[in-house]
């Protein structure tokens, strides 16, 4: 090989090598940017579930009448213990085979 050929390999090779090295620091640098959004997604989304757990809180109603102290409602008509509160019938179970 002459001496030219041989600079040019040796030209080429390092372009490669810091190629290689440039895309490798790139990738490394969104794989980090990437952890770090999924991190802020995670928290983000225990946020939104607590919010939610603490409007399903305010929601409920038993805890609304206690909150302002006002007594239950009892049920306008009584039934008695025996017999269903509504008056339709299921149908029937059907048995497995």
């Amino acid at each position: 090989m002459t001496l030219t050929r041989t600079i040019v390999v040796l030209v080429l090779a390092l372009g490669v090598a810091l190629t290689v090295v440039a895309l490798r620091a790139e990738a490394t640098h969104l794989q980090f940017r990437t952890s770090e959004l999924d991190r802020e997604a995670d928290a983000l989304l225990n946020q939104v579930r607590e919010r939610e757990l603490e409007l399903a809180r305010l929601r409920n109603p038993l805890q609304i009448r206690a909150g302002l102290g006002e007594p239950r409602e009892q049920p306008a008509a009584q039934t008695p213990p025996g017999k269903p509160r509504n008056s339709q019938r299921l149908p029937p179970r059907r048995r497995n085979p």
